[in-house]
């Protein structure tokens, strides 16, 4: 397929050149709602700060760009001129995420210097951003360091991000004088485990080997499959080479002396919420956030890669790292760095902050279908009452493509194990399935992909695969970011989805490529079949306001056996989540997903059929969002828009809660509301729910009851209909 080039805007921009001379040391960016201010210093170094409703946010913060031949772009700066520019556009997202129409209204200040080179800021009212822009003579330069910092204007609190592996110089408790942590009403507040680091799974998070059966390999007292089948031995944690699959701690700025990846959650003095974020990452590393035991916190960055040894390990083998970043364009724009700013919680669950600053799709992607996917992995093949050996086999996969299609479900997934596999005929499988309306996605390791991109797709493309689950990348330097890239584009151009683990945070490749769906870089349920205990209903809604800030995730719910506080077990053939019914079900609404999974085992599913069916009413993407209320890692409430249909969703941690919300978000109009929520004994059984009928209007108010670990789920349609 070639690649059709299509921007999708309506721009309506007003051009202001403001005279300032040479001598120009400081400049002001107000965002278009007047509450955020920037203001950038240039005197030996070009610093910048952030001030929200008047309230300092971070002090002058230093940017930089260092180059080959010693250059530090930013050091000893002269200004040439300076330019600003209000922009008021509509975004037509391809693939809605969030919202089907996003206004991108912003104020931005362009500032040129000598050397060709300028810096780009913005001022959205719902965060800032900057960037680097390079003219420079040379067709390829050497980025050797960034330089970049957050002089936060206090010892504010932060959701610092954990690969479970330990807290370091965290604290273990709020001093006397600070406002109560995210988690400090929680039952399981203090409690953090080690997760993959320190419990089966290993750093992989979720390695083909990790369930119990003959179909894959077996698991030895570390969580890793043995070197004896071809697998690598553990290898020391680095925090550039992860699955990037976190807890957030309660934590304060100045107690923090680690590593860890974006998105970064800090709450102000005076309540301000703030999250780190990147966008626009093209053939560049990832950004990391690296605590100094102060207040300040600064940007590192992966080394480049400059040789990698490909091993049957689908963790990659060796790397061989440069002492630079990059090698990249000298003409070029650089990653946004970007903050996310709003005065409450609820206010994050709206943001398009990451999407609005990515760059425009360069794709015809009206083939792009968004959805709901069987899969099979969490509940390892593990389906009863058949005539056949259930396993990685070709009866099974027609078993789950039967049940797909019996529920509308357009996807089933083939994960792990598939590859290989004399036991399995794939263009049989797939041959079925499109009998029966249902595409296939398989799973594939980037080390089976890596330098046969091409190659390896043109087969799944014709046997007639609809997507690719592309897992354990584990990395986050130039080279990989340039991977996705490469599996973006090709994909494209077969019309395949591409969902993304193993994987960093979205920058909003999805933006530009609308064909990737999703990615991983979470600690989701996958995790309850691996052993941890750290999925808890309060990890769940700290996901909401960390990690999902950023863009889609692929946490994978749909949990049937569900239990209370204490009763969690590591049954990994039979797994089970930690919370309620409705607590799961309210992920299919506030969790951001354009194909969400249906992770639980098929027979266990239709023996649940008003469950099943409510969740297979959900739609993927939306055409509106609204965060109705929540505070991290303690409750949430979204209310979403599809079509003429409403969604209404909650989540809780350990406590119970009851919240009264109006429903003045609604139309105009009288609807029919569908509710799935808590049982009255969900508190002693997970599994206990109720689904109540009845009808609302735009004036009415309604209760939302919630349980330990519960959740509230809904579906509002027009009564007319």
């Amino acid at each position: 397929m070639k690649l059709k080039f299509k921007l999708k805007f309506t721009w309506s921009i007003l051009f202001i050149v403001v005279g300032f001379t040479i001598a120009a040391k400081d400049f002001k960016l107000v965002s278009p709602d007047k509450r955020t201010e920037i203001n950038v210093t240039v005197d030996d170094n070009i610093r910048w700060s952030v001030l929200y409703e008047n309230e300092v946010l971070f002090n002058p913060s230093k940017l930089a760009l260092e180059i080959d031949g010693g250059t530090i772009l930013g050091e000893n700066p002269k200004v040439r001129k300076a330019k600003n520019t209000s922009v008021n556009s509509l975004i037509e997202a391809v693939v809605p995420v969030k919202n089907k129409t996003i206004t991108d209204e912003y104020n931005q200040l362009k500032i040129d210097f000598s050397g060709n080179y300028s810096v780009t800021f913005r001022a959205y009212d719902d965060g800032v951003a900057y960037r680097f822009e390079t003219t420079l003579k040379d067709d390829e330069i050497t980025v050797k360091n960034e330089i970049l910092e957050y002089n936060f204007a206090g010892n504010f609190q932060v959701a610092w991000p954990s690969s479970g592996s330990g807290f370091g110089g965290m604290r273990q408790m709020m001093s006397a004088s600070s406002e109560p942590g995210f988690g400090s009403k929680n039952p399981e507040s203090g409690r953090r485990r080690g997760g993959f680091g320190n419990g089966p799974g290993g750093p992989g998070g979720g390695a083909p080997g990790s369930t119990p059966n003959s179909d894959r390999p077996q698991m030895d007292g570390q969580g890793m499959p043995p070197a004896g089948d071809g697998f690598p031995q553990r290898r020391e944690r680095s925090p550039f080479s992860d699955s990037y699959e976190y807890l957030f701690g309660d934590s304060l700025v100045a107690s923090v002396n680690e590593t860890a990846g974006l998105p970064v959650y800090f709450s102000s003095k005076e309540g301000t919420k703030m999250v780190i974020v990147e966008s626009d990452l093209y053939d560049y590393p990832n950004l990391f956030l690296k605590g100094t035991g102060t207040t300040t916190m600064k940007g590192v960055f992966p080394p480049a890669v400059i040789g990698t040894t490909v091993s049957r390990s689908p963790f990659g083998g060796n790397n061989e790292t440069a002492d630079y970043l990059a090698k990249t364009k000298g003409t070029r724009t650089f990653p946004w760095r970007a903050v996310v700013i709003s005065p409450n919680d609820a206010g994050l669950l709206e943001s398009d902050l990451v999407y609005k600053l990515a760059s425009p799709s360069t794709i015809e992607a009206d083939w792009v279908k968004p959805g709901q996917v069987a899969w099979e992995w969490y509940n390892g093949t593990n389906i009863y009452g058949v005539d056949f050996e259930s396993g990685i086999n070709t009866p099974t996969y027609k078993y789950y493509i039967d049940f797909a299609a019996k529920y509308s479900i357009p996807y089933l997934l083939i994960d792990a194990g598939w590859l290989n596999n004399d036991d399995v005929d794939i263009p049989e499988v797939i041959r079925y399935g499109k009998d029966k309306n249902v595409d296939i996605i398989l799973w594939v390791a980037w080390t089976d992909m890596f330098g046969k991109v091409a190659e390896m797709l043109d087969q799944f493309a014709g046997w007639g695969a609809k997507g690719v689950k592309m897992d354990y990348m584990n990395r986050g330097d130039q080279q990989m970011v340039n991977f996705y890239e490469e599996m973006a584009v090709e994909t494209a151009k077969r019309k395949m989805l591409l969902d993304f683990h193993g994987a960093y945070k979205p920058t909003g490749l999805n933006r530009r490529y609308p064909n990737v769906v999703n990615f991983e870089g979470v600690k989701g349920m996958e995790a309850n079949k691996l052993g941890s205990t750290d999925i808890t209903p309060s990890h769940d809604v700290t996901l909401l306001f960390t990690r999902m800030v950023a863009g889609p995730m692929d946490y994978t719910p749909g949990a049937v056996v569900t239990v209370g506080f204490g009763n969690f077990k590591n049954i990994s053939s039979e797994p089970m989540s930690q919370g309620t019914r409705a607590h799961q079900a309210a992920m299919y609404i506030m969790y951001d997903a354009p194909i969400q999974m249906l992770s639980d085992n098929p027979t266990l599913y239709m023996r649940e059929e008003p469950y099943l069916k409510f969740l297979t009413n959900i739609p993927t993407v939306w055409d509106k969002t609204i965060g109705v209320d929540g505070k991290i890692g303690q409750y949430a409430i979204m209310a979403r828009k599809s079509g003429e249909n409403w969604y209404i969703g909650a989540m809780t941690d350990w406590s119970e809660r009851t919240f009264k919300i109006p429903l003045d978000f609604l139309d105009d109009k009288n609807y029919t509301i569908e509710i799935l929520e808590d049982g009255i004994n969900a508190n002693k059984r997970g599994v206990d729910y109720k689904i109540v009928n009845k009808n609302v209007s735009s004036s009415d108010k309604i209760e939302i009851a919630m349980k330990q670990g519960g959740g509230w789920a809904a579906i509002l349609k027009p009564a007319d209909n």
